[in-house]
């Protein structure tokens, strides 16, 4: 409860001075083809949700100093790379990098957690006990969920939210597992999750951008890679998996629908879940619930499946298959219904451009030796 209520006063009393400086500096999101504000936001909210989730932690290992020595040296040593990925974030957010350089930093990070002891374990014995296939497995876990947290970063409370139902479901397993500093570690996230809803939900006042993104997929991996080495169980990967769900399902749709398109795989679009469903017509917070609610649906469907059951395995593939099917078809359906026009570059609008100018001095020099 310390590490809850010192994540949440921080973070609440942080953002709106994160909020001013980056208005003072011209931080934040211009509206474009993506974004749908109708203003320019900043976007620096991820730094009070970085200081208050390491804030609640380090107050939860304070508090408890007795509790899981091994964790403790463990979730103190994730400080430092994970604190270059939110450099990361912070140097993308201002300087916007290229999308190969944020990647090699990321795989980096994830590289050197995965070296000092992170690991995420399937219950497969034979795959967890080869070595350099379960590093290899643990880096793209580690990788992917920082990258799919980032993803659906695209609309007001979507990824604070997502994450905080997913922080949720992992502190219920941590208190089944009695896994005291990974609890610390998630009521620290829904601590700061919660302050930074206050100011991002719709109409959202400030983004978390790439900083808060990355941060919280990065957390979130590495607390379910916890939970796989305290329980290491195929039950506690199928409960990760389940309540990490959605933005694991977003991000294999932006793969599908690009492979599909003849798009590059790594170019931004206007195709993410939460983009549909306002093409859908759904309003910002009809969005947020029906995302929400398959969050929830999930994340209660992969405890269900702790609990011993396993009726929810079959019922939650069934449900992400129907999902991704029909994501995937409305997608691709309304990307070839686009018309050829709308589907031009914003690189070859200055060219239309030029070709335009040019043609109206053709037109005023012919006009002029008519007169």
């Amino acid at each position: 409860l310390i590490a809850f209520l010192i994540a949440l006063t921080v973070t609440v009393t942080l953002t709106p001075l994160v909020r001013k400086v980056a208005l003072r500096w011209r931080w934040g999101d211009k509206p474009n083809g993506r974004k749908f504000h109708p203003d320019f936001i900043p976007h620096l909210g991820g730094i009070a949700i970085v200081l208050g989730t390491i804030a609640g932690l380090v107050a939860g290992i304070v508090a408890a100093p007795g509790s899981g020595g091994l964790w403790r040296a463990s979730y103190l040593g994730l400080i430092p790379p994970v604190g270059l990925l939110v450099v990361l974030g912070l140097v993308d957010d201002t300087k916007n990098l290229r999308v190969f350089q944020k990647l090699a930093i990321q795989v980096v990070v994830a590289v050197v957690l995965a070296v000092s002891g992170f690991a995420l374990f399937t219950g497969i014995g034979a795959l967890d006990a080869a070595t350099g296939v379960a590093l290899l497995v643990t880096v793209i876990f580690l990788v992917g969920i920082s990258s799919s947290v980032n993803l659906i970063d695209g609309h007001d409370g979507l990824a604070a939210g997502i994450s905080l139902i997913a922080a949720v479901s992992f502190s219920l397993m941590a208190l089944m597992f009695d896994a005291g500093m990974v609890l610390a570690a998630t009521l620290s996230l829904i601590g700061a999750c919660l302050g930074f809803l206050i100011f991002n939900l719709p109409p959202g006042k400030i983004y978390m951008g790439d900083t808060g993104s990355m941060f919280l997929g990065i957390v979130l991996a590495l607390v379910a890679c916890s939970l796989t080495v305290a329980q290491p169980t195929v039950r506690t990967f199928i409960a990760v998996s389940f309540i990490l769900g959605i933005p694991m399902l977003d991000a294999f749709l932006a793969i599908a629908r690009r492979l599909i398109l003849h798009t590059p795989i790594f170019k931004a679009d206007c195709l993410h879940m939460h983009h549909i469903l306002s093409e859908l017509s759904f309003s910002p917070k009809q969005t947020l619930v029906v995302m929400y609610s398959m969050q929830a649906f999930l994340a209660a469907l992969g405890l269900l499946v702790l609990m011993g059951y396993t009726f929810p395995i079959a019922i939650g593939m069934g449900f992400v298959a129907i999902v991704f099917a029909s994501f995937l078809r409305v997608m691709v359906v309304s990307q070839s219904e686009v018309p050829a026009a709308a589907k031009l570059s914003t690189s070859s609008i200055p060219q239309l451009k030029e070709q335009r100018s040019s043609a109206e001095s053709v037109a005023r020099a012919v006009g002029g030796q008519g007169r």
